[in-house]
């Protein structure tokens, strides 16, 4: 297949499409969307605690499979699954050396956020825990696919 270069005579044929500053565009359209949500979204938002903790509990689950990585237990793709680990390091926090490297998130913040564990693990955790239950390696909950349907669901033209 015969590639049209974007030179000068390609464009004024209208064979090949020249978009000067596309990417710069979408870069500044992406950080203007990222910092107009930064207040919704704070484990988004690069100058908060929330940001710096939850990609602290993911760089912990990408080195934990490390050792499966180098040990060559199964296949790459299997020491590669981080979202399996999804719920490991939840209770992890930023080591206080490491908040030392970020000066410019206030320390109201840190102490916010492990506050607010404390009340999860205290009150939500519990509550939660008694109707989830974790998934297993197989899937053997086929009642879990039948739907419910109720007088309000079922379709009028259905009778």
């Amino acid at each position: 297949m015969h590639v049209h270069l974007p030179n000068k005579d390609n464009i004024k044929e209208g064979v090949a499409v020249l978009i000067d500053g596309y990417q710069v565009g979408i870069t500044v359209v992406s950080l203007a969307a990222g910092l107009s949500s930064s207040k919704q979204y704070p484990h988004l938002n690069p100058v908060s605690a929330y940001f710096y903790t939850n990609v602290y509990r993911w760089a912990l689950r990408h080195l934990s499979l490390v050792p499966l990585w180098i040990g060559g237990t199964g296949s790459y793709c299997d020491t590669h699954k981080v979202w399996r680990r999804r719920f490991f390091y939840m209770d992890e926090f930023m080591p206080k050396w490491l908040k030392y490297i970020l000066p410019y998130v206030k320390d109201e913040e840190w102490l916010k956020e492990e506050k607010e564990f404390r009340k999860f693990k205290k009150y939500a955790e519990s509550a939660f825990g008694k109707h989830y239950r974790y998934p297993s390696r197989n899937f053997n909950n086929f009642k879990s696919q039948e739907t419910q349907e109720t007088v309000e669901v079922i379709d009028s033209s259905a009778s």
